[in-house]
């Protein structure tokens, strides 16, 4: 029986579609049938090859096979799958794409939340989205990780810049932010002089002298050997600005510097006259 060409064209459009199916589900048998090791050590394959978010893929699929016999791999896939996440997450802050590196960093966190990196890429993202004060938590929290991960320089790294960022508000006169900002610091390591320096000052420049001198009185307490003249003075200032003289004069005396003490000598002199 000889076909048509509207028949021939049906029964190799049906042969067509019954190889894909064949070839579909031999990928799955074959997909199936893949270890968790394998999988891992497909990942690990990409991972060296800079393919991050191909990597990371395999490596939560190596966790989704994985057995009770697996714990090994489900070990070193969370390890490389965060350090993978880290990576895939750099990519897209540096892209601007914040929403999905700040969702692809606290991936690695769930993966492996002894990773610090993770912690410091959102402060990143905080930081290049101008949440400074999301950022200075976040870099806080990143220095606290790095403590834990064993990594102390890489966690007063952190806690400097959270520290600098404080800083350039002041020096920048935003004070209200700096205050904010400051106070966010200090809510998680409220033993740093220098920020408890930077509020005071800002407190000042606002005209709150009663926080301003309780500042200046902590930064002066937390530097007990060689206590900069700067803490003083803003101390002094600000015992003076509340009327309490004998408190004034003993912080001014206290200065010894070059930069403050012809000032302090003057304010002594009124106060005393």
């Amino acid at each position: 029986m000889t076909l048509s060409s509207h028949q021939k064209k049906h029964f190799f459009q049906l042969a067509l579609t019954t190889i894909c199916f064949l070839m579909l589900s031999v990928t799955m048998i074959l997909a199936q049938e893949k270890t968790a090791a394998g999988l891992y050590n497909e990942g690990l394959a990409l991972l060296k090859q800079k393919d991050y978010a191909g990597g990371l893929a395999l490596m939560e699929q190596a966790l989704e096979k994985a057995g009770p016999d697996d714990e090994k791999v489900v070990t070193l896939a969370k390890k490389n799958g965060a350090v993978a996440a880290y990576n895939a997450a750099n990519t897209l802050r540096k892209s601007g794409a914040h929403e999905d590196a700040l969702a692809m960093y606290n991936k690695g966190i769930e993966l492996n939340a002894m990773n610090s990196s993770n912690y410091e890429g959102i402060a990143r993202t905080y930081e290049a989205q101008g949440k400074t004060t999301d950022a200075i938590k976040a870099y806080l929290e990143a220095a606290n990780k790095g403590t834990e991960e064993g990594k102390a320089d890489k966690a007063a790294k952190r806690a400097k810049k959270a520290q600098t960022m404080v800083g350039k508000l002041f020096v920048a006169k935003e004070y209200e932010t700096a205050i904010a900002a400051g106070e966010a610091f200090l809510s998680l390591k409220d033993d740093a002089a220098e920020v408890h320096y930077y509020v005071s000052r800002s407190y000042a420049e606002s005209g709150n002298a009663e926080k301003a001198l309780e500042h200046a009185s902590q930064a002066v307490t937390l530097s007990p050997e060689g206590t900069p003249d700067k803490y003083l003075y803003a101390q002094a200032t600000q015992y003076e600005k509340l009327g309490k003289k004998a408190e004034a004069i003993a912080a001014y005396k206290l200065i010894s510097g070059e930069k403050y003490k012809k000032q302090a000598e003057y304010k002594i002199s009124e106060l005393e006259g």
